[in-house]
């Protein structure tokens, strides 16, 4: 009788070994579908990237002075600009492009006055939002806060 429990029991053992070996692979599998995942979102933000660096913004002297860079990989063909205080919309524009967009690495700056209807208000904080339209009709949006001069 002891023999048939001590044979049990090593079957056990046999089948245990198998389901380790099936979980360990598994994880393996797993993970390296993660790990591919990830690196193969990095490249291609790498690779292909979007973007708007405001390098400078300044409301001062009743003057919207704002400077901007094309950060990504991507030509803008047409780029504008919204300023808002308190909600309300008190100034638009857009950038003069050099023609062919804004390449690559390429910076353009803007100058606009604010109108007598709406003139800029010291202390008051203005919000700009940029918005650019690349060559295929696709746009990006960034913003940045500041506090009339």
């Amino acid at each position: 009788m002891q023999a048939k429990i001590t044979n049990f029991r090593k079957k056990e053992r046999g089948i245990a070994d198998i389901l380790a070996v099936l979980i360990v692979i598994a994880i393996t599998v797993v993970a390296g579908v993660a790990l591919y995942s990830m690196v193969m979102g990095k490249v291609s933000v790498f690779g292909n990237s979007a973007g708007i660096e405001v390098e400078t913004a300044e409301v001062t002297n009743n003057m919207l002075i704002i400077t901007i860079k094309n950060t990504g990989s991507y030509t803008f063909s047409s780029v504008s600009y919204a300023v808002y205080s308190s909600g309300l919309s008190v100034l638009s524009g857009s950038f003069s492009l050099p023609s062919g967009g804004l390449a690559p690495s390429e910076a353009v700056s803007a100058v606009q006055q604010f109108s007598s209807s709406n003139p800029e208000i010291v202390g008051a904080s203005y919000t700009i939002v940029i918005t650019g339209t690349y060559n295929n009709g696709q746009t990006y949006t960034t913003s940045v806060t500041v506090v009339g001069s």
